[in-house]
């Protein structure tokens, strides 16, 4: 009977195991993900607000420009996050709001 007991302890090992791996790559694609929209949103905001290439730094209209280009999309992106967070939670309840 002592040897029931080993395969569920390799069997407990390998889930744990299993997890540590799923969970590392769960890490690589959020990071991975970050650094994307972090160079997506870098791109944009560049190519929507810097006009001109006479000076090394960012002239004051430029520099408003990415600073409200950046905080545009961190408003709709945590606007958009919370809706997402409130539709998961209780899919049913978003329905009903919906409807009303």
């Amino acid at each position: 009977m002592a040897t029931t007991g080993a395969p569920a302890a390799a069997a407990a090992g390998s889930e744990d195991e299993d997890q540590a791996r799923m969970d590392a790559i769960v890490e690589n694609l959020q990071t991975r993900d970050a650094v994307r929209l972090y160079n997506w949103l870098s791109q944009r905001c560049f190519s929507d607000c810097v006009t001109t290439f006479y000076r090394k730094a960012l002239g004051k209209g430029e520099g408003d420009c990415v600073r409200a280009c950046v905080r545009k999309y961190l408003l709709v992106s945590t606007a958009s996050a919370a809706r997402f967070a409130e539709v998961t939670a209780d899919p049913y309840a978003a329905v009903a709001d919906d409807e009303d």
